[in-house]
């Protein structure tokens, strides 16, 4: 096959404008084939990390299912030697049903896993592709202080919008986008070390391995092409993931803010921030409102107050939103997290290499359907 020592050198008409990038520090000019494959593979491993997340998820889950149903059965044997068939059959029912509710057990399993698989998936998914380096993801803020803060403002107002669309879906429907277990795991209490349990996985663990795995490399290894296609495939993406009718609007979101911070600035860190700014208001909100203010005052007074002070972050943030994109303007080619894995080609045959490319990726339509049916499945009347 002929290569092509310099841009535009006897290429095709749409590829004369592709500028070779630099990867790792080599030269990787390739000719239209090579090249098409090459973004190809990127958009599989976006749908690969995903299917290899959900795996690992559920790997972790079973084997601490395994683990918590082994303990709990030997020590229930041994203070029961001569346990009737009767005794076993009840206690592995109360058993199974504790594996399911018990939110401690649940927010520790969930912390393991999320640890375990957004960061193997996110890792796994980088050294595949081999466009960019971890450490170039967690680079220097191109935004300053003042500009992360109003891009974590108008996340707090894109999560207001949100959680008000929902409630009127609710309405409209009586029904609930997301099962009672999901629900219970936010569900705040007077125990300390649940309650630290529930924000170390929900403000830390989980913003934290979620930037990595979905602005990192999931929304990098979609942008060489083009970065507004990277940030709204990613954002989609990122509302699937989430498995349930509730979250998935709201993570589609809140992915394009997230992913349209971590475009300007260079670097995941400030999207780390803001979701983890965005899931604290979330634990904050349950245990002031939905705990504390419900049972002085009664459900009226709480939903009252709660759905005040998402008003008042709607107003701030959109306030603050509007003036943080107008300062930012419109995602263009040089917003990259990894500006070396970039491909300047022609917006006709770009379009080939966006949208109808990624449809043909099977991995992407595994991962879609998976997280569908999942929340197909959650689906419950209020």
């Amino acid at each position: 096959m002929e290569n092509y020592d310099l841009p535009g050198n006897g290429l095709p008409e749409q590829y004369q404008q592709y500028q070779p990038p630099v990867n790792n520090g080599q030269d990787i000019t390739q000719d239209p084939v090579m090249l098409r494959k090459r973004i190809k593979k990127g958009y599989g491993w976006t749908g690969l990390s995903m299917i290899l997340q959900f795996v690992f998820m559920m790997t972790v889950s079973i084997i601490a299912s395994i683990i918590y149903s082994t303990v709990m059965t030997a020590g229930f044997m041994a203070e029961n030697p001569g346990a009737s068939q009767a005794q076993l059959m009840e206690f592995a029912q109360e058993l199974s049903q504790s594996v399911t509710t018990d939110i401690k057990y649940n927010n520790i399993v969930n912390t393991a896993a999320y640890l375990i698989a957004n960061l193997s998936a996110a890792a796994i998914g980088i050294a595949a592709v081999k466009a960019f380096r971890t450490k170039e993801l967690f680079g220097k803020s191109r935004l300053s202080a003042k500009w992360i803060a109003a891009g974590v403002l108008g996340a707090l107002g894109i999560q207001a919008v949100s959680m008000f669309i929902q409630i009127i879906m609710i309405k409209l429907t009586g029904l609930m986008g997301i099962s009672e277990q999901a629900a219970s795991m936010v569900s705040m209490s007077d125990d300390i070390l649940l309650n630290i349990l529930i924000l170390f996985y929900f403000v830390i663990v989980a913003p934290v391995t979620e930037e990595f795995l979905m602005r990192g490399m999931i929304m990098n290894s979609l942008a060489p092409v083009n970065r507004k296609f990277a940030l709204i495939a990613s954002a989609l993406l990122f509302g699937i993931m989430h498995g349930n009718f509730n979250q998935m609007f709201n993570g589609f979101l809140l992915g394009l803010i997230f992913g349209y911070i971590a475009l300007k600035s260079g670097s995941i860190i400030p999207s780390i921030i803001a979701h983890m700014t965005v899931n604290a208001n979330v634990m904050f909100c349950t245990y002031v409102y939905e705990y504390k203010v419900l049972e002085a005052s009664g459900e009226d007074a709480a939903s009252t107050f709660e759905l005040i002070h998402f008003a008042v972050f709607m107003v701030i943030g959109i306030i603050a939103l509007i003036f943080f994109l107008k300062r930012n303007g419109k995602i263009v080619s040089e917003d990259m997290v990894t500006p070396e894995y970039s491909y300047e080609i022609a917006p006709t045959e770009a379009k080939k290499l966006t949208w109808g490319l990624l449809a043909k990726c099977p991995s992407v339509w595994i991962v879609t359907i998976i997280y569908l049916l999942i929340a197909i499945f959650s689906v419950n009347a209020v």
